[in-house]
């Protein structure tokens, strides 16, 4: 085995449960680093306490990292109690990311996501503070590991809270820019080196620190060290572009017609068997469109706007739909369909917005999940939409067009495999219905994609 396996093996992303439905993956390097950790923190609590040093040490090297993954995981808690797309809390070394959709809805979206981990460390501070004031018996590791856990939850929130991204505060800050200026300014270029700029002040406090406080110094040194490293640790890049500055992902096509060059030629591999299949193109897997959401007594205003999606006037009706959510912001239908014509006309984030919100109203409704996925699919997140469509699957096993949708958003993901079973299920359950046009949609699609 060589270096580079070994390697991979450590890094390699394992999953090792879900909470609440959201994924957890880990890698070999958590143990590595607690291992670490405790030797170092025991060696460091022996100088002050001989006897419970060791103890200590352990304690304390596996709270630390247990304390970031409860920050990371309220956080995806709190996103997917609002219907925005977790991926999943990626654990590695002695720190934690929670992979989220950054697309909100309104302003207040973005600041309780981003405020409910900084405030869980600070009731835990509160709790873990309480605790040791009782008057209880409990002995001279606990209460001194409570006080350090304690400590060490103080300062991740206070420092959760600096104002630059990718920390909470930076999040926090645009959120309140919002909120202000009624508009959502994007990510800028120079925001990649918040976490740069904030780590490098961390280390140097911890520094200072280090001397009078040890442990407090120690502390700041690892979260300003686990912050400088945290997007080549879970992005795999020191400066990530943005998303819009980010190369359009690859598909898994079986041919590419690239003319070559004389300079660029090359001896080219056997061909093998794939080179026979039709090449992919996103052209031929687009997804079915969700269905307007009608109500019991439609007042004229909504039949307006439901008349004009039919005849396919998709600006009135918006401007419908925009007229009733202006008396009635919280009408999940409206919200729908006004996120469904959104899409029709290309405005991908005003429908995902619309759809977000339409869902956080109404959570049992799969044609707004249906929508949603379908808003994914159109910004290009492949993933998100998969997530979206299997929601439904959850829900109803039977549901032909949500296995449709999901199996050209498996092709576009580059999984064959995934979309071909998942077009077969569409199929049989197209047929069942005598739905030929369907039916025949996925012969096609499964031309291209089997031999």
């Amino acid at each position: 085995m060589n270096i580079r396996k070994i390697l991979h093996l450590f890094i390699h992303p394992w999953r090792i449960g879900a909470v609440a439905g959201i994924p957890l993956y880990a890698d070999l390097t958590c143990l590595v680093a607690i291992a670490l950790g405790s030797m170092y923190l025991a060696r460091m609590s022996q100088a002050f306490h001989p006897e419970l040093g060791l103890a200590i040490g352990v304690i304390v090297s596996f709270a630390l990292p247990l304390s970031i993954f409860i920050h990371e995981m309220s956080r995806a808690l709190a996103a997917k109690h609002y219907q925005i797309s977790v991926q999943g809390v990626y654990i590695r070394g002695l720190g934690s990311v929670a992979k989220t959709d950054q697309t909100f809805a309104h302003p207040l979206q973005m600041l309780e996501v981003y405020f409910a981990g900084t405030l869980v460390n600070f009731i835990l501070y509160a709790g873990l503070n309480l605790l040791g004031n009782l008057s209880l018996n409990l002995g001279g590791t606990a209460i001194i590991s409570l006080n350090h856990i304690k400590e060490f939850n103080f300062v991740l929130a206070m420092f959760s809270l600096v104002p630059l991204v990718p920390l909470n505060g930076g999040y926090i800050f645009r959120g309140l820019q919002w909120e202000w200026t009624r508009k959502q300014h994007p990510l800028a270029g120079h925001d990649v080196y918040g976490a740069y700029i904030a780590g490098g002040a961390a280390i140097a406090l911890g520094l200072i620190w280090y001397g009078n406080r040890p442990f407090l110094g120690v502390w700041m040194l690892y979260l300003g060290l686990m912050t400088c490293l945290r997007y080549l640790l879970f992005e795999g890049e020191f400066l990530p572009l943005s998303v819009e500055q980010r190369p359009p992902r690859p598909l898994a096509t079986a041919t590419a017609n690239i003319p070559t060059t004389a300079a660029s030629r090359s001896p080219a591999p056997p061909a093998r068997s794939t080179a026979t299949k039709p090449a992919i193109r996103p052209l031929d897997f687009n997804y079915l469109n969700a269905e307007f959401l009608s109500v019991t007594e439609p007042d004229q205003q909504f039949q307006q706007g439901l008349d004009s999606t039919q005849e396919m006037r998709l600006q009135n009706a918006i401007a419908s739909f925009n007229a009733i959510l202006e008396k009635a912001p919280n009408n999940a239908s409206a919200l729908h369909n006004r996120g469904n014509a959104y899409l029709q006309l290309g405005k991908k984030q005003a429908a995902l917005s619309d759809f977000q919100a339409a869902l956080h109203l109404k959570t049992d409704v799969l044609e707004i999940y249906f929508g949603k996925g379908n808003a994914h699919f159109a910004l290009g997140d492949f993933q998100g939409a998969i997530m979206e469509y299997s929601e439904i699957l959850k829900r109803d096993p039977d549901h032909a067009r949500a296995y449709f949708n999901r199996a050209s958003a498996q092709v576009l993901n580059g999984n064959r495999q995934a979309a071909i079973a998942d077009f077969k299920q569409a199929h049989t359950l197209f047929a069942a219905i005598a739905d030929q046009t369907h039916t025949c949609k996925i012969d096609r699609r499964l031309q291209i994609l089997t031999p």
